[in-house]
């Protein structure tokens, strides 16, 4: 592509990052538990339900190589992503998640991955210079900022409903940071990466293989959502969900790896 050089790239060690971040969290659960001041308590479940989507983000954003998208872009993905979508599962929820089934997932799947990809497409559409990494970087931003304030949401209404058990909130927040890379941070990296490759010249248009990848983490997101009910008829519920949304997760970590390394070929 004509004027298109490649940037300079500055390693950002984001497993440092998660050092401290770990560390952090640590200390402010004992520093909340040993003085139960309660004004600290929005402060650590933030920083519990951030900590592992940034730290996902960062990983991509130190392992590009060539790559025309700044701090300011993947920030603002995560920024359009996170509320774009939690907006949307806030009307969404109520209606099709009181009675979970797959024709119900499939609804929340087909919207929520709609409007998580839209800030993507809104920074992209602005690029001159466009990679297919660029839009795998992008997308895991936009991803990872809806499952960071939909962990927060979480957090903070199982708190609620518990009456303030602070063991339930710390419990919901390790297993949904836990599971968070295998979800919705993949899930919108994959759909963005094909987005990517299918327009590295100017202009933006959608096409089949575009419409195949949406179809594939719709379905993906909807297998999340739907198979830990079906499968508590035979486990425990928490057993059910984690079982059933690593093995889910497990298959959408493959087809991205696959994808970005595709995408590292193509800058050879």
């Amino acid at each position: 592509m004509e004027n298109c050089v490649e940037p300079k790239v500055r390693r950002y060690k984001w497993h440092k990052l998660l050092i401290v971040g770990i560390v952090t969290y640590v200390l402010g659960l004992i520093v909340l538990i040993g003085t139960g001041n309660i004004v600290l308590f929005p402060a650590v479940v933030m920083l519990g339900n951030f900590l592992i989507p940034v730290i996902y983000v960062a990983f991509f954003y130190e392992k590009r190589r060539i790559s025309h998208v700044t701090m300011t872009d993947t920030v603002a993905s995560f920024f359009y992503g996170g509320f774009l979508g939690t907006f949307a599962a806030a009307v969404l929820e109520p209606i099709f998640m009181t009675q979970m089934s797959m024709g119900n997932a499939l609804i929340v799947g087909l919207v929520e991955e709609f409007t998580k990809i839209l800030g993507v497409l809104l920074i992209y559409k602005r690029k001159k210079c466009r990679f297919h990494i660029d839009g795998i970087i992008l997308g895991a931003s936009a991803g990872m900022g809806f499952a960071a304030l939909e962990s927060t949401g979480y957090a903070f209404s199982y708190f609620l409903r518990s009456q303030g058990n602070l063991s339930l909130t710390v419990y919901i927040t390790l297993l949904r940071g836990i599971l968070s890379p295998l979800g919705h941070g993949t899930w919108t990296a994959i759909l963005g990466g094909v987005f990517a490759r299918e327009n590295t010249n100017p202009g933006l248009r959608i096409n089949r293989k575009i419409v195949n990848a949406y179809i594939v983490v719709v379905i993906l997101h909807s297998l999340w959502n739907s198979v830990p009910s079906l499968m508590s008829v035979f486990f425990p519920l928490g057993a059910s969900i984690f079982l059933a949304e690593i093995i889910i997760g497990i298959i959408g970590i493959i087809i991205l790896r696959v994808q970005w390394y595709r995408a590292k070929k193509a800058l050879n």
